[in-house]
């Protein structure tokens, strides 16, 4: 993680991309009883900043290369603010930061990587950043001096941008936008010499598809091809083509079946007009396929991968030789779960390249590769090497692998995806998704001065890699948690921390019936037991419920199958009656989530699906149940705007849409749940939106009116909260922002009601 993003199934290596940690929550709301807040506004302290890389940090994006042999990238996190950087690195290994994001006007975040002119201009773009931050594309001379050639608004001209951009012979670029466009589904976008944006076609989320993460291609008569990472006429996403006259062609339509689904990458072509990509999901294994497209629109499955030594999930596309030889990456699978290097010859047999081992040599590629004239294949891991924050490899025709550069550690956590708990003297504790020597993240104590303690650092072996999800604590001082990664097979762990320090992991999953990839944390009942959800493995590898006895035992309590709902990114409740309440990201009739029931004996109810309208779509936060019975929770999209939606679902399953985020002031895409107290008052944030678009802590009273308690500038106070929020007796709120802060990693805020 594998950082699971928040879109098309947002799978991203940051921030995950990643989400909706419900454990912390779950415990507060049982216990915090928050006393109602007065007043319109909150003064927020800044408790604690996280630390930052200085040369760049996790390398989503692959790499070009120059005549003379230099290779030029980004990386998504890291320098001298930590929001990314561009970087050359000379053929002899030697590293120079062309330039540092601040994250504020210039941009952060850079999720694509870069093109070059014949002049030696880079243009690229960030997800992140820019005047509204909603990203911005930009351009970098020979000097390093960067010049913003467009800052996206997040309405009708697009907004946060995944991929990169393409270039014409009169210098106008072409790109894509993950979101923004008329009905907020993305959009495709020329930008001219003069910087002038043109909204060339906005995604409507329906049979024409939506989310683009990928970027473009454009054939000799300017006709542009991509492709969406969901939606479609069955939610998997779609190839499309772009005429110049801006007319959209949808010429495949993703299953999620056998066919593949979920097309992270773009597509390239031949010249009889073949295209060719990958999907991340779907395939005979539900791990991905290599496909190919021809002129006619019918699809081929060139290979399916099977999880094991040949790899599982490409994110990345696929390049071909003369021969028409295709080659690529895999996040997962290998022999040791850490990806591979592959070629697939034109009859379909796959040749692992390199298997990556997630120790020095790198792990999990997000990216393809490029290829020279000799045959060599370049690329970037985003995690390991010596400080498992990435690395640029080269792999020679006969497989060896070189490591020309590893980018370096920091230390001390960051990037603090989970909110925290609070024990009864005011200590504040989380987690912490990167940092600590290894950067496979923290857990860590804050006291009531502000002063960090890392409890623990996770190496990335054995003992797990990159929590997401905060923690619990027992009476006795344990705390207990998960990471995305990591573990015995590389799927993620269950852990216990003791009072000393000391880790145990109570339980390594290996993706298969078991599950994989536990995105959220865990409950504990009187007993002792631990309930949590996995975001993939399970009978369908659609993720499952499980609980794990006080021995470490393992039971599927359930197996999601996609209609019952799909990728359960949020943790789960208990009532007093053993019954679990959960969401699921995906899955249901629309592909827009569900909330389910699983009773003590095993048998799923679904309580709601989700249409992806005005109802909501992605319910990526758990929920949490008031003592009539009620549901309370969120959605990250879907409302009146496609913002997102605060909503209750009654004993009956009936819901009501109590807010609907507009994505301006009062904020929007609300990645946590909701708090609540006494008075019926529910908490929470937003992700995005806000005065500044950094995001916001609100309160929705109990005839669903807003108020705006914080607005986040994105600066020293933070930005991006993708936690919730936790409270105490006095009114003050507790929580995290992944990113802002004085290294721009990330900060733990108090809140102090006005």
């Amino acid at each position: 993680m594998t950082g699971i993003q928040r879109e098309g199934w947002g799978r991203r290596s940051t921030h995950s991309p990643q989400r909706a940690v419900l454990l912390w929550l779950v415990c507060a709301s049982g216990a915090m009883g928050i006393a109602p807040a007065q007043g319109h506004a909150a003064s927020e302290t800044v408790l604690h900043n996280f630390a930052s890389q200085p040369n760049g940090a996790n390398p989503g994006a692959g790499v070009i290369r120059d005549s003379a042999g230099n290779l030029y990238g980004t990386t998504m996190s890291g320098g001298t603010t930590n929001a990314g950087v561009v970087f050359r690195v000379d053929a002899s290994g030697h590293q120079t930061v062309l330039y540092n994001f601040t994250g504020g006007a210039d941009g952060g975040t850079p999720y694509a990587g870069v093109i070059c002119d014949r002049d030696g201009h880079l243009y690229g773009t960030t997800h992140f950043g820019g005047a509204a931050g909603f990203g911005v594309v930009y351009k970098l001379d020979a000097a390093g001096h960067q010049t913003v050639l467009y800052s996206f608004s997040g309405g009708t001209d697009g907004g946060f941008p995944a991929a990169g951009v393409i270039r014409d012979s009169a210098g106008n670029l072409y790109g894509t936008t993950v979101n923004g466009g008329a009905a907020g589904y993305g959009t495709v976008y020329m930008l001219d010499a003069a910087g002038q944006e043109t909204v060339l076609y906005s995604f409507t989320g329906g049979t024409d598809g939506g989310f683009p993460y990928s970027g473009l291609m454009r054939d000799a008569a300017g006709n542009l091809y991509g492709t969406t990472t969901s939606r479609g006429t069955a939610g998997g996403g779609v190839v499309y083509k772009l005429d110049t006259a801006g007319q959209q062609t949808v010429l495949y339509n993703f299953t999620g079946g056998a066919d593949g689904g979920y097309p992270y990458a773009g597509v390239i072509r031949d010249t009889a007009g073949n295209l060719y990509g990958t999907t991340y999901n779907g395939g005979t294994m539900k791990l991905g396929v290599v496909y190919k497209l021809d002129a006619a629109g019918d699809e081929t499955v060139l290979y399916n991968f099977r999880g094991g030594p040949d790899g599982a999930s490409p994110q990345g596309g696929v390049i071909r030789d003369p021969a028409g030889n295709l080659y690529g990456t895999t996040v997962h699978g290998g022999a040791a779960g850490a990806g591979v290097v592959y070629k697939l010859a034109a009859s379909g047999d796959e040749a692992v390249l390199y298997s990556f081992t997630g120790a020095a040599d790198g792990s999990q590629p997000d990216a393809g590769v490029i290829r020279d004239s000799a045959g060599n294949l370049y690329g970037t891991t985003a995690y390991g090497g010596v400080a498992n924050v990435g690395v640029v490899y080269q792999l020679d025709p006969a497989g060896h692998e070189t490591v020309p550069y590893n980018f370096p550690d920091a230390a001390g956590g960051s990037y603090p995806n989970a909110g925290v708990v609070r024990d009864s003297a005011g200590n504040l504790y989380g987690a912490t998704f990167h940092g600590g020597p290894a950067n496979a993240g923290v857990v860590y104590r804050l006291d009531p001065a502000g002063r960090e303690t890392v409890l623990y650092s996770f190496t990335g072996g054995a003992d797990g890699a990159g929590p997401m999800a905060g923690v619990i604590h027992d009476t006795e001082g344990n705390l207990y948690g998960t990471t995305t990664a990591g573990g015995a097979a590389g799927w993620g762990v269950v852990y216990k921390l003791d009072a000393t320090g000391h880790e145990t992991v109570l339980y390594s999953f290996t993706g298969g019936t078991d599950g994989g990839y536990p995105v959220a944390g865990v409950i504990r009942d009187p007993a002792g037991n631990l309930y949590g959800t996995t975001f993939s493995g399970g009978a369908a590898s659609e993720g499952v419920v499980y609980k794990l006895d006080p021995s470490g035992h393992e039971t599927v309590l359930y197996s999601f199958t996609g209609t019952d709902g799909a990728q359960p990114y949020s943790g789960v409740i208990r009532d007093s009656a053993g019954n679990l309440y959960g969401t699921t990201g995906g899955g249901g009739r629309t592909g827009a989530g569900v909330v389910y029931e699983l009773n003590a004996a095993g048998q799923q109810t679904v309580l709601y699906r989700f249409t992806g309208q005005a109802d909501g779509e992605y319910p990526f936060a758990g929920v949490i149940r008031d003592s009539t019975g009620n549901l309370y929770g969120t959605t990250y999209r879907g409302g009146a705007a496609n913002a997102g939606v605060v909503y209750k679902l009654d004993p009956a399953g009936h819901e009501t849409v109590l807010y609907s985020f507009s994505g301006g002031a009062d904020g929007g895409q609300p990645n946590a749940g909701v708090i609540g107290d006494a008075a019926g008052n529910l908490y929470g944030t937003a992700t995005y939106g806000g005065a500044s678009g950094a995001g916001v802590v609100y309160k929705l009273d109990a005839a669903g009116h807003e108020t705006v308690l914080y607005s986040f500038t994105g600066g020293i106070d933070g930005g991006g909260p993708e936690a919730g929020v936790i409270g105490d007796g006095a009114g003050n709120l507790y929580g995290t922002a992944v990113r802002g802060g004085k290294e721009s990693s990330g900060v733990v805020f108090e809140l102090t009601p006005q």
